[in-house]
């Protein structure tokens, strides 16, 4: 169950903690590994799909996350599925990515083709000022730059979305590293608490409303973002898997996720055998006797 978990971009400190809680009758064999495990990281991934997508919610969204993850794209999906239903006088657009050059140009080419305008806010009064200009609006989708997440600048571009009104949508690139999105979710203060470490923790002032999965069409292994996912326990809101606007938008559930993961096709040269798997879940205390003798070697 280990190897087949890791091979699927698992973390070994979920798959550590799973393997310590496992009922005996999945131990011993009478019930299948397999589908105790799917159960499991089903019940503990939090999802959307039951709820009022994020087109028919109303209200203030900004979508934020590193470079190049599709956070416009992703707008211009929401923006084509909103004014689809409820007209495209009820939508309002604005971009603060003012550090690209000709950033702006491809959400206000998505808001010609819908008919509305697209608002540049360069600093947080203006962003308010524009807010304030659109309070009449259904629905606000916020465009933000692309930064990597160690920039200095995220933390001016996370001040200026901090608006109470507004709420942030941490879009994560499900074909990154496993460390990579944990240290997108932590800069970007997407956090609720860690799953593992802290059971109770409290929703946290600055935490995101939620996860869009981008890149699912190049993803090979969505293993590392469901873990992410479980451990910080952030709610998957929609899934990208294209560039077509708006059609390659989804709202999946805990068990097709699950499943995709479960299923990812793993290049023999990235799997671990039943050796390597063994030394990675090795412990670290020497014995007794091996510990003295080191230790007196040191000295």
């Amino acid at each position: 169950l280990a190897q087949k978990l890791l091979d699927g971009g698992f973390s070994a400190v979920l798959i550590r903690k799973m393997l310590d809680g496992m009922p005996a009758d999945v131990n011993n064999g009478q019930r299948d590994e397999m589908d105790w495990a799917t159960m499991v990281l089903e019940r503990n991934l939090n999802t959307a799909d039951a709820e009022p997508n994020i087109e028919d919610q109303g209200g203030i969204f900004a979508l934020i996350g590193s470079t190049g993850v599709g956070k416009t794209t992703t707008t211009a999906k929401l923006a084509a599925l909103f004014a689809a239903k409820h007209g495209a006088h009820n939508l309002g657009l604005i971009t603060l990515d003012a550090y690209r050059m000709g950033a702006h140009e491809q959400l206000r080419a998505y808001g010609r083709i819908l008919g509305v305008p697209v608002h540049i806010a360069h600093d947080r009064p203006a962003l308010e000022d524009l807010l304030e200009l659109l309070a009449g609006k259904k629905l606000i989708l916020i465009d933000t730059a692309g930064m990597p997440q160690r920039d200095a600048r995220t933390r001016e571009m996370l001040e200026m979305v901090s608006h109470p009104s507004i709420r942030k949508l941490l879009v994560i690139n499900t074909s990154a590293q496993g460390d990579a999105i944990e240290d997108v979710m932590v800069s970007y203060q997407a956090s609720k608490g860690d799953a593992i470490e802290d059971v109770r923790a409290s929703y946290h002032a600055n935490a995101c409303a939620g996860v869009i999965l981008s890149k699912m069409d190049e993803s090979v292994k969505l293993g590392p973002a469901l873990d992410a996912l479980i451990r910080h326990k952030l709610k998957v809101l929609g899934v990208a898997n294209g560039q077509r606007v708006p059609e390659d938008w989804h709202r999946l559930s805990a068990p097709s996720l699950v499943h995709r993961a479960l299923r990812a096709s793993l290049n023999p040269a990235f799997r671990l055998d039943a050796n390597e798997v063994s030394l990675v879940f090795a412990t670290n205390v020497l014995p007794d006797a091996m510990a003295s003798a080191a230790h007196t070697h040191q000295v």
